[in-house]
């Protein structure tokens, strides 16, 4: 991390990235619905195919657990696909909504703290940052768009309802791919777990890097999966900032006026 091929590749992001949001402002919001699902077709077709290959004595053809796409970020392909496809302006605004904080924090952190396999090749590295930075870049260009959206309350609350059920899936799907052998300790066959491998989603199983000043397990998982939650919380206020300072502003002044 921060070595010379991740400061090429942050410098080059945002050089990208600024040019992007220049050039999407000027596109109508259909448009890149359909240029979100050609970067995500395009990226996981590379992703695949690279870790398949590259691991191609271990797993056969097999994709590793631990590159399904249930990561944050990796999870929007999903939410992109109905934006394309979907009739119902209810359930799409509610995903916008979701993914103008997921995919802002979650690429940037993504791209100041890549995996170590991201860097490890110029293919993987130019489709773990080039991804990344779009839809980071398309979380920019929604925010830019505030005047015309009218991101309100409810949109925040939203984005919070739909963050917090996406950590609970993370949960079970993190168990459901734990793969565990039991084996016989002792002559009274007693048994022990022994945990073989496990992938962590959402990074609700562990911080994505040791070391962290906030985000660490120095006191246990709970308090640290309670921290985490509250970053995701407060980065979800913060993109929100300007409704949630607005219903405030209004919650105040009608209790103004009511009083006698």
């Amino acid at each position: 991390m921060f070595g010379t091929r991740h400061l090429i590749a942050l410098a080059v992001c945002i050089t990208a990235g600024i040019l992007m949001c220049v050039f999407l402002r000027r596109l109508e919001i259909t448009k890149w619905f359909r240029l979100l699902l050609c970067v995500g077709i395009v990226s996981e077709t590379v992703k695949v195919f690279y870790y398949i290959l590259a691991n191609e004595d271990v797993y056969g053809g097999y994709l590793p657990k631990t590159d399904l796409p249930f990561h944050l970020c990796s999870v929007q392909l999903i939410f992109i696909a109905v934006l394309n496809f979907s009739k119902n302006e209810k359930l799409k605004r509610a995903i916008m909504a979701f993914m103008i904080p997921t995919c802002l924090i979650g690429g940037i952190a993504a791209i100041m703290i890549p995996t170590s396999s991201s860097l490890e090749s110029l293919i993987l590295t130019f489709q773990y940052f080039s991804y990344h930075t779009v839809i980071a870049v398309f979380s920019v260009c929604l925010l830019l768009k505030s005047g015309e959206m009218e991101w309100d309350i409810n949109d925040y609350a939203s984005a919070l309802k739909m963050l917090a059920l996406m950590g609970l899936i993370a949960v079970y799907i993190n168990s459901m791919t734990y793969d565990v052998v039991e084996y016989a300790v002792d002559g009274e066959g007693k048994k022990a777990v022994e945990f073989v491998s496990r992938v962590n989603f959402m990074y609700v199983v562990d911080p994505p890097v040791s070391g962290l000043p906030f985000l660490n397990k120095d006191r246990g998982w709970l308090v640290y999966f309670i921290r985490l939650a509250f970053t995701a919380f407060v980065a979800v206020t913060l993109c929100y900032i300007k409704p949630v300072f607005t219903a405030l502003s209004g919650l105040i002044y009608r209790k103004k006026e009511n009083e006698p």
